[in-house]
């Protein structure tokens, strides 16, 4: 039995036995076809992340953008009824001193309500109008600094999208490159001069490590 095996070995012709070289060059085929799908599967994953990154920077900026205008709005408009009840508080006061009543009276109605509640409790005494009013300044400034919080996060959002874009891209090339190691590993498989194989292997193999060292550097994206 183990002569016929042997027999049978010794009978497949010499043209159609694997060489070193072939197997060599088959596993490396194996290897840069799954080290090309692997940087291509990063690469998208890369993609996602960045896609992700720059819809949640858009979002939170146009939020935060919604948030200033509405409060330089409520600004404005408190910085011309402001100016609009120290007007019509000097008017009012003016004429109360003069004793003209019916004047007074006027300008009195054109007052805020909180400042016609503050004079009518004590007519010397605007602390709590004063209050009120520094409270609502407050609230619209807290409004701004939210908006500008939220501008700051949004930054953050697009520089995570651009880093995420820089390290998809250096994926792809290592796509690339596994890609091209593959052609010349391919050239290698035809039945050529074995000085043309063994170059060909040469240059695939260099590729392939600087491939390989090259995707080993680039941020992974499943471990951020």
């Amino acid at each position: 039995m183990a002569e016929d095996t042997t027999k049978g070995s010794a009978d497949v012709p010499e043209h159609e036995k694997a060489t070193k070289l072939e197997i060599i060059i088959t596993v490396l085929l194996g290897i840069s076809t799954v080290l090309g799908a692997f940087a291509a599967y990063c690469s998208a994953l890369w993609g996602g992340e960045m896609q992700t990154s720059y819809t949640q920077s858009v979002t939170v900026t146009n939020h935060g953008n919604t948030i200033y205008l509405e409060a330089l709005s409520d600004l404005n408009s408190f910085e011309v009824n402001d100016m609009k009840d120290d007007i019509i508080y000097s008017q009012w006061k003016d004429n109360t001193e003069k004793g003209d009543v019916e004047d007074a009276a006027y300008f009195f109605t054109k007052l805020s309500p909180g400042l016609q509640k503050d004079l009518a409790d004590d007519p010397k005494d605007v602390s709590e109008y004063d209050k009120e009013q520094a409270a609502a300044l407050d609230s619209i400034m807290a409004r701004m600094d939210e908006s500008d919080h939220m501008n700051d996060s949004a930054k953050v959002l697009l520089n995570k999208g651009n880093a995420a874009n820089k390290f998809g891209d250096d994926f792809t090339l290592c796509t690339v490159l596994f890609t091209v190691v593959l052609f010349f590993l391919g050239l290698a498989s035809l039945k050529t001069h074995s000085a043309m194989q063994r170059t060909y292997v040469i240059l695939g193999v260099v590729i392939l490590v600087l491939s390989l060292v090259r995707m080993v550097t680039i941020p992974f994206p499943f471990f951020q």
